[in-house]
């Protein structure tokens, strides 16, 4: 079954939903497509740190309310392909065939996996990606958090109000997020750093027991008994649908021009599958607006 609208959404968290509302208001027949919840990785955020304030699902609750009383068509589908036809662009998905005259692209990023032996295989038994989702389950209890960036360091945070100890383990000499964050966490007792250090392993039965750790400047190897397991080392763009000639940068983030275009002309990309995305919500927002405006302008040309 093949559908038309005059423009396509792939991904509802903020940058998506910041598009859908500004190209209805618009005036353009818009439908987003997500398969998973909207909002994206912001609704496992229960504090939001920043210009924008409140917690992340109310917020997402909030843009997608607003998109839908403005009608926003919702496709409860995967996108598994994007072609051109003609004059028109036509998302493959789970659910048919999809056509629009433009496409923006907003399916976001997903957290990077370490790879190491464990991580796969305790995934929800210890092996978790949202302290505040879980981290009441370790009350008293020790967890591991590894990264040294602004989300670690906002995990380790969350898990330092319930966890007996929080092990905050980073491969580098100092970190790299926000200095607030920082001095955050060295006023809190039991979040012990252990810095220049790498994971090698998640260890334990039937669920986490411990990981196995290596430090860089000694080669010493050893292990930190842990019930939980929280690893925030980076991103990697979710954007797996799109086509070859659609370039990307070294990280496989999509390119842009300076009107949020991509190499695929009808093609927008905002948030954070975006290279260059500066990581921040009000970026977020702003990028799907700008990107609403971009595609606007394409059509009414």
């Amino acid at each position: 079954m093949s559908q038309h609208h005059d423009l396509i959404i792939i991904g509802t968290g903020i940058s998506g939903l910041s598009a859908a509302k500004q190209a209805l208001q618009s005036g353009l027949s818009t439908a987003t497509m997500e398969a998973l919840l909207f909002g994206g990785l912001v609704i496992n955020i229960n504090h939001l740190d920043g210009d924008i304030r409140g917690s992340g699902s109310d917020l997402a609750a909030e843009l997608m309310m607003e998109a839908s009383d403005l009608g926003a068509e919702n496709i409860t589908a995967s996108a598994a392909a994007i072609e051109r036809d003609r004059d028109a662009l036509v998302v493959k998905s789970d659910a048919g065939s999809h056509r629009a005259r433009a496409l923006i692209i907003a399916s976001g990023a997903r957290l990077k996996r370490l790879g190491i032996p464990g991580e796969a295989e305790f995934e929800d038994k210890g092996v978790s990606r949202c302290a505040d989702c879980d981290g009441p389950f370790y009350k008293d209890r020790d967890v591991v958090v590894v990264g040294g960036g602004d989300s670690a360091l906002q995990e380790a945070l969350v898990l330092a109000e319930f966890a007996r100890q929080v092990h905050l383990v980073h491969r580098g000499a100092k970190f790299d997020a926000r200095q607030h964050l920082v001095d955050q966490i060295a006023a809190h007792a039991n979040i012990s750093i252990h810095w220049r250090t790498r994971v090698e392993a998640v260890l334990g039965e039937q669920s986490v027991q411990a990981v196995r750790v290596l430090g860089l400047d000694s080669e010493a190897a050893g292990e930190i008994p842990c019930a939980g397991f929280f690893a925030y080392v980076g991103l990697e763009p979710a954007c797996d649908f799109v086509p070859d000639a659609v370039m990307r940068d070294a990280g496989g983030f999509l390119l842009t021009d300076p009107k949020l275009q991509t190499a695929m002309a009808g093609v927008f990309a905002a948030g954070a599958v975006r290279s260059g995305y500066g990581g921040l919500l009000t970026h977020a927002v702003a990028e799907g607006i700008a990107a609403a405006n971009s595609a606007s302008a394409m059509i009414r040309a």
